[in-house]
């Protein structure tokens, strides 16, 4: 078993298919477990991203509706057109067994996909703030592990060797020519001299979001 695969695999065990366009339903305390995490660590940019994939491709699933429903209320799914859902932080959805339901546009299937990410500010992001997003992903990523793993197993975590840029179009022609970037990504390696650097060397408006360059 290598490395990425133990880090992926308990991330799956809260994935749901769904066929025909049937109502995709999760448990909300995975959710809220590692939302709490997140919360926990007080990170400025770290997070982590929940997503409806579809199966056949790993393509934002187009979303028709979505709710948060309890045994006596309901309420309202946060999502956008990219399949990202947008839960609350909400210990009384934990302590009374909520369950997320979301009914896709179409049939084809759909699976949940969490994603340690960054979002960043529309400015411009400086080489300290890049800086300063690698190690809280890597920290985020060491955290989510959980006991075991993270001490126990320290060996079998998945080596982060940077991170990835991913813009929301092209790559931008100006960006530093040591960058490694195909098609709207960039692999990144963060220099110890950035730390407290404020050279400025990504537009964050062009920038959807960031996540941990993963060695395979």
């Amino acid at each position: 078993m290598n490395k990425l695969t133990f880090w992926v695999s308990p991330f799956l065990i809260l994935s749901f298919g769904a066929a025909a366009a049937e109502p995709v339903v999760m448990s909300y305390d995975g959710f809220y477990d590692r939302m709490e995490v997140v919360n926990e660590g007080e990170y400025q940019y770290a997070q982590v991203g929940f997503y409806l994939k579809t199966y056949a491709d790993a393509e934002p699933c187009d979303i028709a509706a979505g709710e948060i429903i309890t045994e006596k209320q309901s309420y309202p799914l946060t999502y956008d057109d990219q399949g990202q859902l947008f839960l609350p932080f909400d210990k009384e959805l934990d302590t009374h067994k909520a369950m997320v339901v979301v009914t896709p546009a179409s049939a084809g299937g759909c699976q949940l996909s969490m994603q340690i990410e960054a979002k960043m500010p529309q400015q411009g992001i400086t080489a300290g703030q890049l800086y300063q997003v690698n190690n809280e992903l890597e920290e985020l990523l060491a955290d989510l592990s959980g006991f075991f793993v993270g001490t126990l197993m320290s060996f079998l975590l998945p080596d982060q060797q940077g991170i990835q840029l991913h813009f929301s179009g092209s790559v931008p022609t100006d960006v530093p020519s040591d960058w490694q970037c195909v098609e709207t990504r960039c692999k990144v390696k963060i220099k110890n001299k950035w730390e407290e650097s404020e050279t400025v060397l990504v537009d964050g408006s062009k920038l959807a979001r960031i996540t941990p360059w993963i060695a395979k």
